[in-house]
């Protein structure tokens, strides 16, 4: 299994993940960064949903459940 695998496989399953991983992925499906102030905010064409992560060493759980459904809604 890839790194990548791994990664999505955490996610998925609710595990602790850090703003880098989070970034990382969303890079990785085509998504930009905006900064404004303390938030970070991921928007990407043709996606209607914007995401935004404030930089810590842990998600949220809110910005938990708007990675997965960002990951089922690309097929993960």
């Amino acid at each position: 299994m890839s790194q990548w695998q791994k990664l999505i496989q955490k996610i998925l399953e609710g595990k602790n993940t850090s703003y880098e991983e989070a970034k990382n992925v969303l890079f990785h499906l085509g998504f930009e960064l905006k900064i404004r102030g303390s938030h970070h905010i991921f928007r990407k064409n043709g996606y209607i949903k914007n995401v935004s992560i404030k930089r810590r060493s842990q998600l949220l759980p809110y910005q938990m459940r708007d990675l997965k459904e960002i990951l089922r809604d690309h097929e993960y």
